[in-house]
């Protein structure tokens, strides 16, 4: 066997991997959960840890990997993926239960989300637009769940925005906004470049 075919077989294995990782994210916040019932002093600090992964996974898909490249573009639709669903899941932890304001540690993850997002934007101009909007979703988000909070389910002086609203505004329509916006953007540089 030569060395080319020995390249497409680990570049076809290492696709196939990295397709497969979200789904390794997944059985690892799930088993991070099994923890508990025997480890309870492990749990916490493992939950953290896997829940932070999709942050470094998107900067080292943004800024280390070679572009264009299937595996490349399945790293970073895996890490967007793990990343949007960790900060549902932070969500639904901090707030499930929660009668009043979203606590600060809520509003840091949001903020610290924004960052990463602001970050894996740099070295990619194609991205900059699609991660800019969910950049800002976060800040919204974290400032939203945090200062905009009111004992009824409507925001004061928006009585037909529920809190549920926005949120699903925030955390699903200024990304998918981002995403049309960057495929728009994208499609007018191809036009004018022909």
């Amino acid at each position: 066997m030569n060395t080319t075919q020995e390249t497409a077989r680990s570049g076809r294995a290492s696709s196939i991997a990295w397709g497969l990782a979200p789904v390794a994210w997944g059985l690892a916040v799930y088993g991070s959960g099994l923890v508990q019932s025997f480890a309870p002093a492990l749990f916490v600090p493992l939950f953290i840890v896997v829940m932070a992964l999709p942050a470094p996974w998107l900067l080292w898909a943004s800024w280390r990997m070679p572009r264009p490249a299937l595996r490349t573009y399945l790293i970073e639709g895996g890490a967007l993926l793990s990343g949007f669903v960790a900060l549902y899941l932070s969500v639904l932890i901090y707030m499930i239960a929660n009668d009043g304001p979203a606590p600060v540690e809520l509003m840091v993850i949001f903020f610290g989300a924004a960052a990463v997002f602001v970050a894996a934007a740099w070295p990619l101009p194609g991205r900059r637009i699609a991660y800019g909007a969910a950049a800002l979703a976060c800040v919204i988000l974290g400032i939203g769940l945090r200062v905009l909070y009111s004992d009824t389910s409507y925001y004061p002086g928006i009585d037909w925005v529920t809190k549920d609203e926005l949120f699903a505004w925030a955390f699903l329509g200024l990304p998918a906004l981002g995403v049309l916006l960057q495929i728009a953007w994208w499609l007018r540089r191809r036009v004018r470049a022909v």
